[in-house]
């Protein structure tokens, strides 16, 4: 389905940004468009927690794009056809 092609998408692109072998590059340009704000501020303090977070967050959404573009879609399971009712108003069988 369409829906879960887009959201293992949107999965391994968070996973891509929040890589940890990406993650110092995409820091620091993540803290100069924060810059003077408070976050930006929290965010160097604690630098080693959102180094933690983020590699905790990249492994989530890692196993959640990989889980969810294996899933099997509706469209490919097998659907059971209905009996074929072979009998007359009259109960006589044709062949």
């Amino acid at each position: 389905m369409l829906w879960q092609k887009i959201r293992s998408g949107v999965m391994f692109a968070v996973s891509v940004i929040t890589c940890p072998c990406h993650l110092p590059i995409v820091l620091p340009l993540a803290l100069a468009l924060l810059a003077g704000t408070p976050a930006a501020g929290w965010v160097t303090q604690n630098i080693g927690w959102v180094y933690g977070g983020m590699t905790l967050v990249f492994f989530v959404s890692l196993a959640l794009g990989l889980r969810w573009m294996s899933r099997p879609t509706a469209e490919c399971e097998p659907r059971l056809a209905r009996p074929i009712n072979r009998t007359t108003t009259e109960g006589v069988k044709h062949a």
